[in-house]
């Protein structure tokens, strides 16, 4: 995390160190979210990618000028490959057991049906964007690879059809006794994707369109609000989102 980190600030401060060639972009965000949290079966297919959400934010990118001077290609070919991505995003996910545990006609079983939860995030941070081709390239299809940190305020919530879960606990399976954390906590998670810009073909244009991919782990097990001490409960939460965005030039 500290090696990750370094490089971010070293970024940074090459970016800032030739501010005459920054190009500053503004977006936004929006698409689907599968979290893998402590609902439902481990390595089931339904409990790991069916617990389906949204997510929306807002986008700021810095990056080097497509106007570039021929004499200084070689020393900025690190530059022209790299974009600073700021963001302020929200998810929320709806979460419901799937699995062995909800099959039958036990009381257990009865329990685990009713019980549903909804795991709301505020993601805030950075990431760096690296594009396969140079950015002063204008590429109609431009790919890239990311990787970033994000702070997060996590705002879970749990409830069951069958009554309160305040005033009658016992309506929650037992697994779960000592496990139910439905306060706001903070959190941290690391980013990593991939995804591909579409520009298009009118060179006066500015607007670029966005497809992305990517891949979110938590430093935390409580972004669902649950933290049962179960075997399968070996891992902290994570989630996939894939967005689409639009994108439009500032300078």
């Amino acid at each position: 995390m500290k090696k990750n980190t370094l490089i971010l600030f070293l970024f940074c401060i090459s970016l800032i160190s030739n501010a005459q060639d920054l190009k500053t972009e503004l977006g936004l965000i929006t698409g689907m979210t599968s979290m893998q949290s402590d609902y439902g079966e481990r390595s089931h297919f339904g409990s790991s990618y069916a617990n389906i959400g949204f997510g929306s934010g807002i986008v700021f990118y810095v990056g080097e000028s497509d106007i570039r001077k021929t004499w200084n290609d070689r020393a900025n070919m690190f530059q022209d490959h790299m974009r600073l991505r700021v963001e302020v995003s929200y998810m929320q996910t709806k979460l419901v057991h799937r699995g062995v545990y909800t099959l039958g006609s036990s009381s257990s079983t009865v329990l685990y049906n009713a019980m549903e939860g909804t795991s709301r995030v505020l993601n805030y941070g950075a990431q760096i964007e690296y594009n396969i081709f140079r950015i002063s390239n204008k590429q109609y299809v431009d790919p890239y690879l990311s990787v970033g940190f994000l702070v997060n305020t996590n705002m879970p919530n749990l409830s069951s059809s069958l009554g309160d879960i305040e005033t009658n606990p016992s309506l929650i399976p037992n697994v779960y006794n000592n496990g139910v954390y439905l306060d706001n906590n903070n959190s941290t998670s690391l980013i990593m994707g991939f995804g591909t810009r579409l520009r298009p073909k009118s060179y006066f244009n500015n607007s670029i369109y966005l497809l992305d991919f990517r891949w979110q782990k938590f430093n935390s097990d409580m972004v669902d609000g649950l933290t049962p001490t179960i075997e399968a409960n070996k891992y902290n939460d994570w989630l996939l989102f894939i967005s689409a965005g639009y994108i439009f030039s500032l300078n």
